[in-house]
């Protein structure tokens, strides 16, 4: 593999409602000049290609770059599949939010209080996942995982699995006493959702953010798989899986493997 990452879709939407005052003092852009950085960018860091989409009260810009794979002739485009990989964080979180906000948890309550053999559970709260100020050992950081997708990267991985290998470890820190980027934390809160909603969590996504926000082009496909429909964008990465987790093609983290087909959806 030589490449680090490809198919990077970047959407960037200012609400001209929510931004009546502050249009004014916006400046025109340049497409060209844009569309230079990008180029720039993309070779900088040895991306095959890249999609742009750029919305705001001043115009639109739309610009793909290079192909969706090594080799390749097939340029990005808005309707080429990707994986949302770490923006599952968000809907996760807004899903949290939401469940707050109805009363079934709350953000002060301990993880231990929904799931089980959490390494100091009874300390760590909803809010501390949340803010990523658990101490919880990030499983994605474990030489075990990286030889395991180098051995096997078609894999699909259960969120027992790989919390059970965060569970191995000790804590790194104090609940609330440090921020640690972990995705042990989200995983937890995948599942938190999961038993309280007593539903997958791609319904609990399509029924409480999908569906609602009219994003129909984005999916949470079966656990079970690792496939993802045509056109889709090939993720690379240099070196091997313990360098980096970034091979958005076939690697599934159960919580991460979430389609978008169009950037808008974003």
């Amino acid at each position: 593999m030589t490449a680090r990452k490809l198919g990077i879709v970047v959407t960037v939407a200012c609400s001209i409602s929510g931004m009546a005052e502050a249009t004014t003092n916006l400046k025109p852009f340049d497409p060209v000049a844009l569309q230079s950085v990008v180029e720039a960018t993309a070779k900088e860091l040895l991306l095959p290609g890249a999609m742009v989409l750029l919305h705001t009260p001043e115009g639109d810009f739309a610009f793909g770059y290079g192909a969706t794979e090594l080799g390749g002739t097939n340029s990005p485009r808005a309707d080429t599949h990707f994986r949302a990989a770490s923006n599952t964080k968000t809907m996760t979180a807004a899903v949290i939010v939401l469940l707050v906000q109805e009363g079934k948890l709350r953000f002060d309550d301990p993880v231990s209080k929904y799931v089980e053999g959490v390494p100091n559970g009874d300390n760590i709260t909803i809010s501390d996942l949340l803010k990523m100020r658990s101490g919880l050992y990030n499983y994605t950081t474990a030489p075990e995982l990286g030889e395991s997708l180098d051995h096997d990267p078609t894999r699909v991985w259960t969120p027992q699995e790989l919390l059970a290998i965060a569970f191995t470890r000790p804590t790194i820190f104090a609940p609330g006493k440090e921020y640690d980027y972990c995705n042990t934390n989200y995983a937890l809160l995948g599942l938190i959702a999961e038993k309280l909603e007593g539903a997958p969590l791609a319904k609990v996504f399509q029924d409480r953010l999908f569906g609602p926000l009219g994003m129909k082009h984005t999916l949470s496909p079966a656990n079970t798989s690792n496939t993802i429909p045509e056109p889709y964008s090939h993720g690379y990465l240099y070196g091997n899986s313990s360098y980096a987790l970034v091979d958005a093609c076939q690697h599934t983290s159960w919580r991460e493997n979430i389609e978008f087909r169009e950037p808008l959806d974003m």
